[in-house]
């Protein structure tokens, strides 16, 4: 059985992020983008690293998030293609929750893409509701962001 272990992410994180990236995404992040997260005084980023791989730790799923006074808000969250629909993302959204409230955030905050239909299932499954739209949001697409909001303080 895997060994999975949750932990913030480090610049050796940027090359693995970038693979699981560029298979997730329609408009990848670049590296630049990612470093500058990293810099963020407000980042709160993390991945979920495989411990038992011949490889050393490997990257299977990162979130990044920055947190404004009692907002949380996630920018950007993937888990590699072959580990999907093994509770990573919920598991990595669930650690970041508990941070955020710990640190007396309220309220989280997202942008989805109203075509990413799994990514919308495991947001509503965390207690995600829908408040507005960005019409033309994505600039590849042309496409409206659904936006998504959860009450921290309800799960408490």
């Amino acid at each position: 059985m895997a060994q999975l272990q949750f932990a913030a992410i480090n610049k050796a994180d940027i090359n693995p992020i970038l693979e699981i990236e560029k298979h997730s995404f329609s408009w990848p992040w670049k590296r630049l983008t990612f470093v500058g997260e990293l810099a963020s005084k407000q980042a709160c980023s993390f991945t979920v690293k495989r411990t038992d791989s011949g490889d050393g730790h490997k990257v299977v799923g990162y979130v990044f998030c920055r947190l404004f006074d009692k907002e949380l808000r996630i920018l950007r969250i993937a888990v590699e293609p072959n580990w999907r629909g093994c509770g990573i993302g919920s598991w990595l959204l669930q650690r970041c929750f508990s941070l955020a409230s710990e640190k007396g955030a309220t309220t989280a905050f997202l942008e989805v893409r109203p075509s990413n239909q799994s990514a919308i299932s495991l947001y509503r499954k965390q207690g995600f509701r829908e408040i507005g739209r960005r019409p033309n949001y994505y600039t590849d697409t042309r496409e409206d962001a659904l936006v998504l909001l959860k009450n921290l303080k309800e799960d408490l």
